[in-house]
C-alpha cells in the first residue's frame, strides 16, 4: 500500500532489512566483541591468570554473543519509523539477547565444570583401586 501525491509515490511501511544487512551487521557485531574480548583476555594470559586454550574459548564466546546481539537488535531496530526509536529499540532487545545468551552459556559452563568435578574423584578412585589390585614388582 502506498500514498500518491502528485507523481511521487511513498511507501507507507519502510522495505523489511535485507538478509545481507543484517548478516553484515552480525559480523561487524562479532568482530567488534571479539576484539575487545581479546584485549582484556589477552592481559590476563600475559599475566597468567588465564589460559592461552580458556582465552580462545572466551573470546569465540563473546563474539558469537555479540554478533547476534547485534544481528537481532538490528531486526527490532527496522520496526520503528523513528530514528530515536528505532536506536533504542535496537539497544533494548541487543542488551537482552546478549544477556540471556550469557545466562544460556554461564549454565553450559557451570555444568560442564560440574560434571568434571564429579569425573575427578572417580577417576581417583578407579586408579587407586587399580594400582591396589596390580601384583607388586620385585
Amino acid at each position: 500500500m502506498s500514498i500518491q501525491q502528485k507523481t511521487q509515490t511513498y511507501p507507507i511501511r519502510p522495505a523489511a532489512l535485507p538478509v545481507g544487512a543484517v548478516t553484515a551487521m552480525g559480523l561487524a557485531g562479532a568482530v567488534i566483541g571479539g576484539t575487545v574480548a581479546a584485549a582484556k583476555d589477552l592481559r590476563q594470559v600475559k599475566e597468567g591468570d588465564m589460559t592461552r586454550e580458556a582465552a580462545a574459548g572466551h573470546i569465540l564466546k563473546e563474539a558469537v554473543g555479540t554478533g547476534l546481539a547485534t544481528a537481532v537488535g538490528a531486526v527490532a531496530g527496522t520496526f520503528f519509523r523513528s530514528s530515536i526509536l528505532g536506536l533504542a529499540a535496537m539497544a533494548a532487545v541487543g542488551i537482552g539477547t546478549k544477556y540471556i545468551y550469557d545466562g544460556v552459556t554461564g549454565l553450559a559452563v557451570i555444568k560442564a565444570k560440574a560434571a568434571k568435578a564429579a569425573a575427578k574423584p572417580a577417576a581417583k578412585t578407579t586408579a587407586k583401586t587399580e594400582t591396589a589390585k596390580a601384583p607388586a614388582k620385585g
